[in-house]
């Protein structure tokens, strides 16, 4: 609890408790104006508590969807290095399948007519055009990651902001 909201705890106690024995007072003495006051003095106290937990709660929401955020832009980042190494590694693997495939493919070739050679060919470059296609598509996956991962990391800051928002009208509230 900071120092403020500690403040304020003490104030609002200090207010529940004066504006008890006011009211304890007045209608002690018949004075139905202190009672009243006292009464009064009581209203602002409770209004003043559920401003500070208020407060405190929205407190906790910014700090629970601050570490949302921070594990969401982590578990982006892996996931985003994860996809980009696997991209990789396929992109190598059609690599050096594609130079196995043609090699295989030329030896092919070398042992068959003009036409056995032109379909070995065509089946090698197929398979590799495959392989690229599928790398491709692992490389859209990680830019979809990135981009549900920046959208959910939008969606915790507006929470937060709306958190924060409505303690800075629970407290203007009680101020007035």
């Amino acid at each position: 609890m900071s120092n403020e909201r500690a403040a304020e705890a003490r104030q609002g106690l200090f207010d529940s408790v004066a504006g008890k024995a006011k009211e304890v007072a007045g209608a002690a003495t018949g004075k139905d104006d202190l009672v009243e006051e006292g009464q009064l003095q009581q209203a602002e106290a409770k209004k003043r508590k559920e401003a500070v937990a208020a407060d405190a709660v929205a407190d906790a929401k910014r700090e629970e969807a601050t570490r949302e955020m921070r594990v969401a832009d982590r578990d982006g980042v892996q996931q985003k290095a994860a996809a980009h190494a696997q991209a990789r590694r396929e992109e190598s693997a059609v690599e050096r399948d594609r130079a196995s495939e043609h090699a295989v493919a030329a030896g092919e070739a070398a042992r068959m007519e003009a036409a056995g050679r032109k379909a070995a060919e065509e089946d090698a470059e197929a398979l590799a055009e495959s392989r690229l296609r599928e790398a491709a598509d692992l490389a859209k996956d990680a830019t979809c990651t990135e981009k549900v991962t920046a959208a959910e990391k939008l969606r915790l800051e507006r929470a937060a902001a709306a958190a924060q928002s409505r303690a800075a009208q629970l407290r203007a509230d009680t101020e007035k």
